[in-house]
């Protein structure tokens, strides 16, 4: 049984929230009617005040390192979990809340946010993810012709990789190429951004493949993602991080990242907790390659 099957069989077993991540990437990435009828039945609330007012950031990965930047920036915990659910909304469900959250946060405080964040190097490669989410997002469904994209993916050409957690720079590198997506939404095999694009896939790959003992499985297959959106082929880096899979999942159903935590009993050997890590490999391809 492929991954993509267990999942699919045992989704009821997941929290709603999972289930509904997991619905949204199969349908976006595969384009497929499989869960059309769990998303109707499970619209998201638009409670966006309770969204916004979320601040235990514990969870995080990495939280040690990013930590002073989740309180310098107290406000970015909140308000990306609050545009997520925004642009969920309006990309699923054709449903805009955009005005019910500017009269929670107004746009010149998203884009003062926005501009402190591109002006602040430490942070900004620091919180990685969390920035580059938020600063496209803003962008993305409140935008004054700024090519968010482009500053961003410039930016982090010229910075040294071996200064930088490299963790961290992968998953900065990648959620460029996912924010031009639009999470998924958008073919950008043709993209006005594409060598840019190409450029942060290279600097990925030599990331990966010069830390390839040692690194997180969860930037890897990300990478691998984002170069099918991008229909770049990098067979060796593939083969390399499908052997650490294969490895990983001896006793396993599921894809389980030792990497990221050998807990025996943690959350994220769960199906729950695995499951952003397991949609990953499916988007990948590794896991229909390994079912062949």
């Amino acid at each position: 049984m492929s991954v993509k099957e267990y999942y699919y069989e045992h989704l009821d077993e997941l929290s709603l929230e999972k289930q509904f991540h997991f619905a949204t990437r199969m349908k976006n990435f595969f384009n497929s009617h499989d869960f059309d009828d769990f998303l109707e039945q499970n619209k998201p609330d638009t409670n966006i005040a309770k969204l916004l007012s979320k601040n235990d950031c514990s969870m995080v990965a990495n939280y040690e390192k990013r930590k002073k930047y989740f309180e310098k920036y107290p406000d970015i915990y909140g308000l990306e979990a609050a545009l997520f659910r925004v642009h969920h909304l309006l990309k699923e469900y054709r449903v805009d809340i955009r005005d019910e959250l500017t009269k929670l946060y107004p746009k010149n405080k998203m884009y003062e946010l926005s501009d402190r964040l591109m002006a602040d190097g430490d942070a900004l490669i620091t919180l990685s993810s969390w920035a580059v989410n938020t600063i496209c997002l803003i962008e993305e469904l409140f935008p004054r012709d700024e090519d968010m994209v482009a500053k961003l993916g410039d930016w982090v050409l010229r910075l040294d990789a071996d200064a930088i957690d490299p963790v961290l720079l992968i998953y900065f590198c990648t959620h460029i190429i996912i924010c031009e997506s639009e999470f998924y939404t958008q073919n950008i095999k043709n993209t006005k951004h594409r060598t840019m694009l190409i450029n942060l896939l290279n600097k990925c790959k030599e990331i990966i493949l010069n830390n390839i003992d040692t690194i997180s499985l969860d930037p890897c297959i990300e990478y691998l993602v984002c170069c099918r959106m991008l229909g770049v082929a990098d067979e060796e880096t593939a083969k390399k991080v499908n052997e650490i899979c294969k490895n990983f999942m001896q006793n396993s159903p599921y894809l389980i990242n030792y990497r990221r935590d050998s807990t025996p009993d943690s959350y994220y050997h769960t199906l729950d907790g695995a499951e952003h890590i397991n949609a990953l490999y499916i988007m990948s391809g590794l896991d229909e390659l390994n079912s062949l």
